[in-house]
């Protein structure tokens, strides 16, 4: 056997030399995998942000097409694409007019507060959460120092670490009632109530232009009621907006088509109107699978806009 010792000081340096080179390789190629990955991060990155400023400039150009108040739903200027289908946009029109302004019946005189509780209570709240839930709202934007017996108070707020809270004025987005103490039970009952509420239509809910689920939850209809009015009052090609939709003079004709019992007549009185007209515009540009939702809510007419110009009253974009 060979002694380690008798092997010479040059040949014991190569044979240590050889793993470290070994080592040394191992090393540089982990460095090279990882910044090759880094390297393509960065380009999928750069890719993505591409397609998404792509699929951004397409949700606009639908925008620009929806703003123009001739261009009515239906109308095929509403959607476009490119030869392979890769890049496009989608425009879907409604009318904000059709939904539930919290401030207009929080700030009524006497205020409105049960209708929304009747609201909350139709979507599955307890009474004393959707006692809280409406009393904590008009509480929110009432200027008075005082609490309503359920609601909350800047002491509540306070208490919950959100000093400074409540405004005391009215809500200028839907999106702050969520902010509301005791509002936490609706949004889990009704994960999409957003939908339902607007703050760009000053009036009453425009039964012409009212959702499925506002007709029935806060308007009092029944279910097949709701389904029936819809489609009487989108005419004949069943889309909404275009210049066959039904035609009323008043809410007391409205509620004889709808076949309104005096109980829901009243009702109607008290949530509804049939004037109005909010447009809201949701474009979606998209861009080889990546999608960009911008939302413009434009007066059109009516009691917000009787000139009939565009009149940008709301932007989101997600």
């Amino acid at each position: 056997m060979n002694d380690f010792r008798m092997i010479s000081p040059a040949s014991r340096r190569a044979a240590m030399a050889l793993p470290m080179v070994l080592w040394t390789i191992a090393l540089l190629g982990g460095i090279v995998i990882l910044l090759a990955g880094v390297i393509s991060g960065w380009a999928d990155e750069e890719t993505r942000a591409g397609k998404l400023l792509r699929a951004r400039e397409q949700a606009l150009s639908g925008i620009a097409v929806a703003m123009n108040p001739a261009v009515q739903a239906g109308d095929p200027l509403l959607n476009s694409a490119n030869a392979d289908g890769s890049e496009g946009y989608s425009v879907v029109l409604g009318d904000d007019s059709g939904l539930i302004n919290p401030n207009a019946f929080l700030g009524a005189t006497p205020d409105r507060r049960d209708l929304l509780k009747n609201l909350f209570s139709a979507w599955g709240l307890k009474p004393d959460l959707a006692d809280t839930a409406a009393d904590s709202l008009y509480d929110w934007q009432n200027p008075s120092p005082f609490r309503s017996l359920h609601g909350a108070k800047a002491q509540d707020y306070a208490a919950a670490g959100r000093a400074g809270l409540p405004p005391g004025a009215p809500f200028s987005t839907p999106g702050e009632m969520s902010l509301v103490l005791g509002f936490d039970p609706v949004v889990e009952a009704r994960p999409d109530w957003g939908k339902f509420f607007t703050t760009s239509w000053k009036g009453k809910v425009n039964l012409l232009h009212a959702p499925r689920g506002v007709l029935i939850g806060f308007a009092g209809l029944t279910p097949s009621q709701a389904d029936a009015w819809i489609t009487m009052r989108n005419g004949k090609d069943g889309i909404e907006g275009t210049p066959d939709d039904l035609k009323v003079g008043n809410l007391d004709q409205a509620a004889s088509l709808i076949g309104a019992s005096g109980r829901q007549r009243k009702m109607l009185e008290e949530t509804c109107d049939v004037t109005g007209s909010v447009r809201r515009i949701e474009s979606t540009g998209y861009c080889n699978g990546i999608k960009r939702i911008i939302t413009v809510v434009v007066g059109t007419g009516g009691q917000e806009n009787p000139q009939n110009t565009v009149n940008v009253l709301g932007w989101s974009e997600r």
